[in-house]
């Protein structure tokens, strides 16, 4: 009896690791090149690190299911609440937000700044589309709004500038990166769109008359959500920044990271 317990034991550990992952990423990808501090291809080398992070880690990270994708980026709740006497105030509750887009960015450039442990990167996007599910009140201009149901946004060409602070941390495993806090902003966009279905409960010539209005009047639109967007963009890589560096070596990317 003994021993069938203790085999029954051995198996529960051996599924129980499997389904955890492996601790760390014990073999650098051949993708990553490790960059050295202080040689003049530094930024260059990490910009290529960077891209390929984004094109080949956009569905997540292999043996580390903590982690999630990159492309879509999973969002659960984005707030936004405006002073009701501006032109465009919202109060808008959007919940399940999916953000496809960012496995097709491409990183113009990149910098370490090794004495405050700072990566920043400047990221193209051509085309970020947030899918969710809504609720809104508020108003644009004299048209007053109130509505929940399905809905998305678009932003096309979308330059956005990451700044990544990190503090060393070594273990048996390794030199790890440990995320302290992540800075998303987006510097500019080419073209914003947004779709809210059932914004008037099913009167669909109101509909199509504030969807005009939304997107003649897109960069005033944008200017509204983009400070919320911004912040939980910013939260949501935090979280998947920690789980990613905690996992993979700094090392892998900067060779003389410590």
């Amino acid at each position: 009896m003994l021993i069938k317990v203790s085999k029954f034991l051995s198996l529960f550990s051996v599924l129980l690791a499997a389904a955890e992952g492996a601790k760390y990423l014990a073999e650098k990808p051949d993708f990553l090149t490790p960059c050295i501090v202080g040689d003049p291809s530094l930024n260059a080398c990490l910009t290529s690190n960077f891209q390929t992070f984004f094109r080949q880690w956009k569905d997540g990270i292999p043996g580390n299911n903590a982690v999630g994708s990159f492309d879509p980026l999973y969002i659960k709740r984005v707030k936004f609440a405006q002073d009701a006497n501006r032109a465009i105030a919202l109060n808008a509750d959007l919940k399940e937000v999916y953000v496809a887009g960012a496995g097709q960015a491409v990183v113009k450039e990149s910098s370490w700044d090794q004495s405050h442990y700072v990566a920043k990167a400047l990221i193209s996007v051509p085309k970020l589309r947030f899918n969710f599910q809504y609720k809104v009140k508020g108003h644009v201009v004299a048209l007053n709004l109130n509505g929940h149901g399905n809905g998305y946004f678009e932003a096309e060409n979308a330059l956005i500038y990451l700044e990544l602070a990190v503090k060393p941390l070594t273990t048996a495993d390794g030199v790890f990166a440990d995320v302290q806090s992540v800075k998303v902003s987006f510097r500019e966009i080419k073209q914003f769109r947004i779709k809210l279905e059932n914004l008037f409960g099913g009167n669909k010539d109101l509909e199509d008359t504030a969807h005009t209005l939304f997107n003649e009047n897109w960069r005033d639109f944008y200017e509204v959500l983009r400070p919320a967007v911004e912040q939980t963009v910013s939260g949501v890589l935090l979280d998947r920044f920690k789980k990613t560096f905690i996992y993979v070596p700094a090392t892998y990317l900067i060779k003389d990271f410590h």
